[in-house]
């Protein structure tokens, strides 16, 4: 049971990874005029992972209380049991891998050419 919950851990941080890949290509315009702007790359790169840290804080919580609320749903119907501790841990480690899933994705911020990535949306 732990190497299943050990997968899914790391697939959930390379699914996190790959969303965050596509939000940072989708902004390299909005992250280039900054950069042209002068704005310091290491104020972009803690932006983006206070802005990643926000979304899978929120998207935790609420898949969390959906899982509770459906849960105390089945009790009596199915077999289910959950606990604070499980629960806590099991949202730490979403975040947690999350985050570093994200700063792998969120890295490519640093390549960035703020001339090359603005003429190119010409």
């Amino acid at each position: 049971m732990a190497l299943i919950k050990g997968f899914l851990y790391a697939i959930s941080a390379l699914v996190v990874g790959a969303f965050f890949t596509v939000w940072t290509v989708q902004r390299k315009a909005e992250i280039a005029l900054l950069k042209a702007l002068g704005a310091p790359t290491g104020y972009i790169l803690r932006d983006a992972l206070a802005q990643v840290v926000a979304v899978l804080v929120g998207a935790t919580a609420v898949g969390t209380a959906a899982g509770l609320a459906l849960g105390s749903a089945m009790i009596g119907k199915a077999p289910f049991s959950l606990s604070a501790p499980t629960v806590a841990t099991s949202s730490g480690l979403l975040i947690g891998l999350g985050t570093v899933g994200a700063a792998v994705a969120v890295r490519r911020i640093t390549a960035v050419d703020p001339l090359t990535a603005l003429g190119a949306t010409r």
